[in-house]
């Protein structure tokens, strides 16, 4: 008889033990709604300043890539107009001013950099050195590292600098290419690094950079032919 007593009383005292757990939930559930409710003005703000900032940041990346892809668009209209010889043998300057717009258009994105390129080329074919210079040094700063642009334009740096007479700072715009190794414009960095050597009366470095070019694309070196440039420069050692 003692021991049936003693089992309610025991569950009796586990239930109130128990509740105490939800007391404290419901206690705490309602500071936290009375803490929003005091700041619930702020907390919509927050969060409605997020949403509207996420649907302007998408809004704006839309409009700049539409910006790019119509950038794109002119420059090849211009690139075709010039494969067709519709811009003369120099640049004519309705085209030149289109490419200008571009270079300097906001939101036309890597297609700036092309626009630039095809200035810089333009003002080569003259023989303004260093005005392709200028232009070839903004496509490299348009660029993404180690992209078909900025290979092409830091080429252009070191056809330049060559034209000018500046052999030092022209290996050095061949050496910047070598060092990044980009696929297609190896060969041609070699090849110009050796010019500019020879060209600043360094036939060591001159030889050794063509042995590279030899080495290394065989097929480019017999069809340049650097065997008999590099047999040239050793007599003349």
């Amino acid at each position: 008889m003692a021991t049936s007593e003693r089992r309610p009383r025991n569950r009796a005292r586990l239930t109130r033990k128990e509740l105490k757990a939800p007391d404290e939930f419901l206690t705490l559930t309602g500071r936290v709604l009375t803490l929003a409710s005091a700041h619930l003005r702020l907390i919509v703000t927050l969060v409605g300043g997020v949403v509207v900032g996420g649907i302007l940041l998408w809004s704006l990346l839309v409009y700049l890539d539409r910006l790019e892809q119509q950038a794109f668009a002119t420059l090849a209209h211009i690139e075709g107009q010039l494969r067709n010889g519709q811009g003369g043998e120099d640049l004519s300057p309705a085209l030149a001013a289109q490419l200008q717009e571009i270079a300097h258009r906001f939101g036309a994105g890597e297609a700036r950099g092309y626009a630039w390129l095809n200035l810089a080329h333009a003002a080569y074919g003259k023989g303004e050195y260093a005005t392709a210079l200028a232009a070839y040094r903004q496509g490299v700063a348009e660029a993404r590292p180690a992209s078909i642009l900025w290979s092409l334009a830091n080429l252009g740096v070191g056809y330049a600098l060559e034209g000018s007479g500046d052999f030092a700072e022209a290996q050095k715009a061949y050496q910047r290419v070598i060092d990044a190794n980009p696929p297609g414009f190896l060969a041609e960095a070699y090849l110009g690094k050796g010019r500019a050597a020879e060209g600043s009366q360094d036939v060591s470095g001159a030889m050794a950079t063509y042995a590279a070019v030899m080495q290394q694309f065989p097929q480019y070196a017999e069809t340049v032919g650097l065997a008999e440039k590099v047999s040239a420069l050793k007599a003349r050692i």
